[in-house]
């Protein structure tokens, strides 16, 4: 706009200047106007000049907040990249320890309840052989017995007495009471 203004000033001096040369006899106003359009050629120079260096120095501030705003994004790219790549070894690692934990529990409770069969195995064999003892039953009879348990036939099967085989209503009572709440006998007499 600026620019503008002083191409029309310049124009009117020019013809200003031209009506005074047509004129002719005035050299001193002649060189007056000569002086200023010079002068006005200057001015303008310089500020066509000025202008070109602002519009560089705006192009330049445009370009450098461009690649500003570009080396931003691309930083906050790679801080949000390490940041889920963190977050995802810290997932992996608590969901790897608590895996862990889970199978320590488990092979715990495994061992455990292993030991506590072997336990209630030696018990319970521990108490056959005392019951065997106490009420002289010979091993062919403990195991006529469990088999008889097993098979669900405990009183069609008796056992064997130096009389042959018993065939009494409580012919196994004894032993199984001896042995208690080990096995699940219920005699039905």
């Amino acid at each position: 706009m600026a620019v503008t203004r002083k191409l029309i000033k310049y124009s009117f001096i020019l013809l200003l200047a031209s009506s005074v040369f047509a004129g002719g006899d005035d050299r001193d106003e002649q060189g007056n106007v000569e002086e200023e359009i010079a002068a006005f050629e200057a001015q303008l120079e310089a500020e066509l000049a000025q202008e070109a260096i602002e519009r560089e120095i705006a192009e330049f501030e445009a370009e450098w907040a461009a690649q500003q705003a570009k080396l931003e994004a691309e930083l906050f790219e790679a801080e949000w990249a390490a940041q889920q790549a963190k977050l995802e070894a810290e997932l992996f690692e608590a969901e790897w320890a608590a895996q862990q934990a889970k199978l320590e529990e488990e092979l715990f409770e495994a061992e455990w309840a292993a030991q506590q069969a072997k336990l209630a195995e030696e018990i319970e064999l521990a108490r056959y052989e005392e019951c065997k003892a106490v009420l002289n039953l010979s091993d062919s009879n403990i195991a006529l017995f469990h088999s008889a348990l097993a098979a669900g036939d405990m009183f069609s099967i008796g056992p064997q007495i130096a009389a042959g085989t018993e065939f009494t209503a409580n012919r196994w009572d004894e032993y199984a009471s001896c042995i208690g709440g080990v096995l699940d006998y219920k005699n039905p007499f």
